[in-house]
C-alpha cells in the first residue's frame, strides 16, 4: 500500500505535502536485501496515507452505491486531510448525487412524517449536504452544470419544497445557466406536490399567495426564454391553478398553453393571429378531454357559471372553419386588422365530453343553486346516453368486437345525487319530483341494456366467439332486492390470517389517495404527447358497470323516495299550523296569491285527512298554538331574591 500511494495520488490529481512536512525517509535493510541503501523507495508521511486511505474508501462507497450517510462521512473525512488540495468535479457530483436517499425514498418518509404531525425544521433534511457540495464545487473555480441543479430539484420536489426549489432556480438564472422544459417541470412539480400535503388552516392562505407568484413567475420565465410548454408541465400548471383559484392565471395559462381565450372561447387568441407570419410564439397543445374536464373544475371552483357554461359549450361543439372566401364577401368596414387566412387557418380547439365532464358540469352548477341548469344539463346527459348506447349497437352488429371502441360516456350515480342535492338544499320540491319521475326511466334503460348485453355474451358463447369457460344462459333481469341484501348482509368471519412478514417502511405505510399523483408524469419527456390510444369495447367489463350502475342508482332513488317523503310531510306541517293559527297561505292554483283558507278547505287541498275518532282541531292541535295558561309566581322562598310575591295573573302570552 505504501509504495503504490505516490502513483495513486499523481493518477487522481492529488500533490504530496512539502518536503519540508515529510518525516525523513527511512531505510530498512531486511526489507530491501540486496540492493543499495541509498536507492530505496521513500516511505510516504502518515498523514498522506491517511489521505490516500480516505480517498480509496470514498471511491469504494461511490461505486458500490452504498449507504449515502457512508458517502457523506467519507467525503467530509476526506476533505478534513485535504488540506488545500482540491478534488476533481467529477468526484463533487457523484458524491452530491449520492449522499441523499433517492427521491422515492424521500418522499415516502417526508409524507409521512407530515401527516403523523411531525413537521421538521427543514423541509429536505438533507439540504444542508447539497449545500456544502455545491459550495465545493465553486470552490473547485467551476460553476455546477444544469444536470446537477436538476438533481437538486429532484430532490426538492420529492419532499415539496416549494420555496427551496425557487431559490434554486433563482440561483441558477443568476450565474447564467439557461434553464430547460426539465427545469421547469421540477419546480412545478415541486410546487404541485406541496399543495397536496398537509397545511395548517392559517397558513393556507399565505400559501396559496405565495405559489401563486411562484407560477406566473415561471410562466414569464417561459415566455421569456421562448419554451414551449410540454404536455407534462401544462399539466402540472393546471392542477396549480385548479388549487390556487386564480382567474387571470388560469386565463393567461389556457392562452399561452391550448389556445384558448375564456373570454372568447370562439375566436383564436391575439397572440397567436399577430404572430403567426413571424411564427414566433410556440404551437399550443392539443385541448384533450381530459384538459375540458381541468377548465370545468377550474372554472367551477372560481365560481364563475357563465363561464362554466360558455367554456362547455363552445369547446364541446366548436364553430365550423370559415373559409377565406366567406372574408371576401363581407363588407372591408368589418376589418379589425386581422388577416382572413390567418383566421380561416387557426383550428379551434375541442373535445368530446365524457362521464366525468357532465359530473362536473352539473355538479358545480348545483352547488351556484341554478337549479334550471342543473335540469337543462340532465337532459342532455340522458339524450347523449342514449345516442351512446345506440351507436355501440349499431358498431356489435357492423364491426368484430375486437375494433369496437369503447364508449365514453354513461349516466351513474354521480349525475344524478348533484341535482338532488341542489333540490335538497333549496327545499325546492318541484325539482325533486321531477328527478324522482326520471329514476324509473334510467332504470328501465339499464335494465334493458344489460339484459341484451348478457345475450349477447351467450349468443357469442353457442357460436365459439368468445373463450369463456362455462356459457350461461340466463337472461333474467337483475334481482335488485336480492343484490342490496347480499350487500347490507355482513360479511362472512374471515380465517385467521399468518403472522405477516417483515415489511419495509413502503409497504407498511401508503400515502393517502392522491398525494403522488404529480409524480405519475415523466418531467423528462420533451416530446409532443403521443395520440390518446383507442379503447376497445371490453363485454364483461361493461355488464359489471351496468349491474354496480343499477344497484347504486335503485339505492340513490330509494334514498330520494324517503328524502321527498318528510319534505312534503314537514310542508304540510308547516302550512298547516299556519291554517290553524289563522294566517295567509299561497296557493298556485288560486290566482297566484296568499290567502286564508279553512281547515276544511286545506284538508282537501293537502290531502290531510284526521284519525278515526279525532277531529281536525285536535290533529292541528300544537303546544305553541294552544291558548295561554295563567301562570303564578313561585310562593317558595328562594335563595337569590325576596319572598316570594303574591299570586298575580299574568297576561296571556303572544302566539308565534
Amino acid at each position: 500500500m505504501s509504495g503504490l500511494a505516490y502513483p495513486l495520488l499523481r493518477l487522481t490529481g492529488l500533490r504530496p505535502f512539502p518536503r519540508f512536512l515529510q518525516a525523513p525517509p527511512r531505510h530498512s535493510s531486511a526489507l530491501f536485501s540486496g540492493s543499495d541503501s541509498t536507492h530505496a523507495i521513500p516511505v510516504p508521511p502518515p498523514v498522506d496515507l491517511i489521505r490516500q486511505r480516505n480517498f480509496d474508501l470514498l471511491l469504494e462507497s461511490l461505486d458500490k452505491n452504498g449507504n449515502p450517510s457512508r458517502v457523506w462521512a467519507n467525503y467530509t473525512n476526506l476533505l478534513t486531510y485535504l488540506g488545500y488540495e482540491q478534488l476533481p468535479i467529477e468526484i463533487h457530483q457523484q458524491v452530491l448525487r449520492k449522499c441523499t436517499p433517492s427521491s422515492r425514498l424521500l418522499r415516502a418518509s417526508a409524507t409521512r412524517r407530515l401527516f403523523l404531525g411531525n413537521v421538521p425544521r427543514l423541509p429536505h433534511i438533507y439540504e444542508g449536504r447539497l449545500q456544502a457540495v455545491v459550495r465545493n464545487i465553486r470552490a473547485t473555480g467551476t460553476q455546477p452544470t444544469l444536470d446537477d441543479y436538476n438533481f437538486v430539484l429532484e430532490q426538492f420536489a420529492a419532499v415539496g419544497h416549494h420555496v427551496g426549489a425557487m431559490q434554486v432556480y433563482g440561483e441558477l438564472s443568476s450565474v447564467g445557466v439557461v434553464p430547460r422544459t426539465k427545469t421547469f417541470g421540477l419546480c412545478l412539480q415541486a410546487i404541485a406536490h406541496r399543495l397536496t400535503l398537509p397545511v395548517k388552516r392559517n397558513d393556507k392562505p399565505r400559501l396559496i399567495a405565495s405559489t401563486r407568484r411562484m407560477v406566473s413567475d415561471l410562466v414569464n420565465a417561459m415566455k421569456t426564454f421562448n419554451i414551449p410548454f410540454t404536455s407534462v408541465n401544462l399539466d402540472l400548471t393546471m392542477r396549480i391553478m385548479k388549487e390556487t383559484t386564480d382567474m387571470q392565471g388560469f386565463e393567461s395559462l389556457m392562452k399561452w398553453g391550448y389556445g384558448i381565450d375564456l373570454a372568447n372561447p370562439d375566436c383564436p387568441p391575439l397572440e397567436y393571429l399577430a404572430s403567426s407570419d413571424g411564427a414566433q410564439t410556440p404551437a399550443p397543445q392539443a385541448f384533450s378531454t381530459a384538459a375540458l374536464n381541468t377548465t370545468i373544475d377550474t372554472l367551477g371552483r372560481l365560481g364563475n357559471i357563465s363561464k362554466i357554461v360558455q367554456a362547455f359549450e363552445v369547446l364541446t361543439t366548436p364553430l365550423p372553419r370559415a373559409s377565406s372566401s366567406r372574408y371576401q364577401e363581407d363588407d372591408d368596414d368589418d376589418d379589425f386588422g386581422f388577416t382572413p387566412d390567418l383566421t380561416a387557418r387557426f383550428k379551434p380547439p375541442s373535445a368530446s365530453p365524457n362521464t366525468t365532464t357532465y359530473n362536473l358540469l352539473i355538479r358545480h352548477v348545483s352547488r351556484a343553486g341554478n337549479a334550471a341548469l342543473a335540469r337543462h344539463y340532465l337532459l342532455q346527459a340522458m339524450e347523449l346516453d342514449r345516442q351512446t348506447m345506440f351507436r355501440l349497437k349499431h358498431d356489435l352488429g357492423n364491426m368484430p368486437l375486437e375494433e369496437v371502441p369503447a364508449p365514453h360516456f354513461a349516466i351513474n350515480r354521480g349525475t344524478l345525487l348533484s341535482v338532488f342535492g341542489e333540490s335538497n338544499r333549496d327545499k325546492n320540491l318541484g325539482l325533486m319530483r321531477w328527478l324522482q319521475s326520471k329514476f324509473y326511466r334510467i332504470l328501465k334503460k339499464k335494465q334493458n341494456e344489460h339484459q341484451f348485453f348478457k345475450r349477447f355474451r351467450v349468443a357469442r358463447q353457442r357460436k365459439r366467439l368468445w373463450p369463456y369457460e362455462e356459457p350461461s344462459t340466463s337472461t333474467a333481469p337483475i334481482p335488485l332486492r336480492s343484490i342490496l341484501e347480499a350487500r347490507a348482509a355482513p360479511a362472512p368471519t374471515a380465517a385467521p390470517r399468518r403472522r405477516p412478514r417483515f415489511m419495509t417502511v413502503m409497504e407498511r405505510w401508503a400515502a393517502p389517495r392522491g398525494v403522488g399523483e404529480v409524480f405519475n408524469v415523466d418531467v423528462d419527456d420533451e416530446s409532443l404527447p403521443p395520440p390518446t390510444p383507442l379503447k376497445t369495447f371490453d363485454l364483461d367489463l361493461h355488464i359489471r358497470v351496468l349491474e354496480r350502475d343499477i344497484v347504486e342508482i335503485e339505492a340513490l332513488r330509494v334514498h330520494v323516495e324517503n328524502i321527498f317523503a318528510r319534505t312534503t310531510y314537514r310542508l304540510k306541517e308547516r302550512l298547516g299550523r299556519r291554517v290553524w293559527q289563522g294566517r295567509d297561505i299561497y296557493l298556485s292554483t288560486d290566482g297566484n296569491r296568499r290567502r286564508r283558507v279553512s281547515m276544511q278547505q286545506w284538508e282537501t287541498i293537502a290531502n290531510v285527512r284526521p284519525l278515526a275518532g279525532k277531529r281536525s282541531q285536535d290533529v292541528y292541535r300544537f303546544p305553541w298554538s294552544e291558548p295561554p295558561r295563567r301562570q303564578r309566581w313561585n310562593t317558595s322562598a328562594t335563595v337569590d331574591g325576596p319572598p316570594s310575591q303574591p299570586e298575580a295573573n299574568l297576561p296571556p302570552t303572544a302566539t308565534p
